[in-house]
């Protein structure tokens, strides 16, 4: 599995959660900083923000709503501008076959938090969401198989459709709501997290079928795709060593240049290319790390900031609240409530 720094997500995905607590009138303040606002409505819906903030904010988001079951209500809610330039090719598929397909190639141009996988079953079809990152919130499964739930129905017209489907996480407190969206036989606690149908729903045809529309969109998904994962494999890269490197105190843009086996001003021009700079890459890993041990409530604050390099508490409380607007204390008193 990835380091959990490295995963992103589409910020169009990410600007549905805003319109929905808009659309619910909920306190999106709570929700967003300022800065995540300002980007989402000034700045193209095609940018990436973390995989694990993604998760953060569906979680402030389920607490703000007190509705444990926002991430299905949220996939229902789900427009093709929030999936860009994927959901168009998808609403043009011939089927559901098809469909399932470019969700098994294309779906990382949306978030790279999961693999999809299809896979036979006598006459049923199991759907798979296969996670590429550790500790993920259990609202990304829940948002993911309820869109697509969500996406079948409503372009093949068949509101009738059902699907059962299986949950790695633990029973939740109603399940209900989950039995009302899949129509089907919903269990926690599994293996694996999958939806499971009748295979002839793969024949299906998609409502707004148009063969030329679809090649014409499916290598602008294609394009997109590959400009993402030039920079992203860079980056990724980069992230692992800063990862394995920072507890040193001594993680330079030299060193991991040296681990990349190029020389540096190369490295530094290919991330002035890609639109970033090593040190926004140290600081946004930094974040994403700290984070993420956070969530560990054994891991003392000292402990936190050595395991990120600074040699004392203090130049790590600072930088937190420069990437956050709050403390690590508060942040983590926060994640308490």
């Amino acid at each position: 599995m990835q380091n959990a720094a490295t995963g992103t997500v589409r910020t169009g995905y990410v600007r549905a959660l805003l319109d929905y607590l808009e659309n619910h009138q909920l306190d999106t303040a709570a929700v967003f900083t300022p800065q995540l606002r300002n980007q989402l409505d000034d700045g193209s819906l095609n940018e990436r923000i973390s995989v694990v903030l993604w998760g953060e904010l569906l979680a402030k988001a389920i607490a703000v709503s007190a509705d444990p079951c926002l991430p299905l209500h949220l996939a229902e809610e789900l427009i093709p501008k929030h999936w860009g330039v994927f959901a168009y090719a998808a609403m043009t598929c011939k089927n559901l076959g098809e469909v399932s397909a470019m969700l098994v190639r294309y779906e990382r141009l949306i978030d790279d938090a999961n693999d999809s996988r299809l896979i036979m079953q006598g006459d049923n079809v199991c759907l798979q969401w296969i996670p590429r990152l550790e500790h993920l919130h259990p609202a990304l499964m829940q948002v993911s198989l309820a869109s697509w739930v969500a996406f079948a129905r409503r372009h093949t017209g068949r509101r009738d459709l059902v699907a059962d489907v299986d949950f790695t996480f633990a029973t939740p407190v109603d399940i209900e709501p989950y039995r009302q969206l899949f129509g089907g036989t919903v269990c926690f606690g599994q293996p694996i997290t999958q939806l499971i149908f009748p295979a002839n729903y793969l024949q299906l045809p998609i409502t707004y079928h148009d063969p030329d529309a679809h090649r014409i969109l499916v290598s602008q998904v294609i394009q997109q795709l590959e400009h993402l994962q030039r920079p992203d494999e860079l980056h990724a890269s980069i992230r692992d060593i800063i990862s394995q490197q920072i507890s040193s105190g001594r993680c330079s843009l030299e060193q991991v240049a040296a681990e990349l086996q190029v020389p540096a001003r190369t490295l530094q021009y290919q991330l002035e290319q890609s639109g970033t700079s090593f040190r926004t890459l140290l600081d946004n890993t930094r974040e994403q790390l700290a984070r993420h041990y956070l969530n560990d409530p054994n891991m003392s604050l000292v402990d936190v900031a050595f395991l990120l390099g600074f040699s004392e508490q203090s130049p790590f409380t600072k930088a937190f609240k420069r990437w956050t607007g709050e403390t690590p204390g508060e942040y983590r008193r926060h994640l308490g409530q």
